[in-house]
């Protein structure tokens, strides 16, 4: 069996009212609290891929425009918006 198709186990430990809370979720979609945890994750991981790419294209265009600090950005968005309907 390929690697990336075998299982692995994850146990985890929570505290009983965010047990109670997954066990509510589960059970308004209609999944097994193992398939509701897996969703969840992947969610999550997506999630966190997505705002990478964010952050990465803040950084890159943070320096195409030489914005040094936050108080700058604005006035780059106003200069931007400018250049754009010129």
């Amino acid at each position: 069996m390929p690697e990336e198709t075998k299982r692995k186990v994850l146990n985890i430990s929570l505290p009983p009212a965010l047990y109670r809370e997954v066990e509510r979720l589960a059970k308004e979609q209609a999944k097994a609290k193992g398939e509701f945890a897996r969703e969840v994750l992947r969610q999550y991981v997506e999630m966190d891929k997505r705002w990478r790419q964010i952050r990465k294209w803040g950084m890159e265009s943070a320096e195409r425009f030489k914005v040094q600090d936050e108080s700058q950005v604005e006035d780059v968005i106003e200069q931007y918006r400018k250049e754009q309907s010129a």
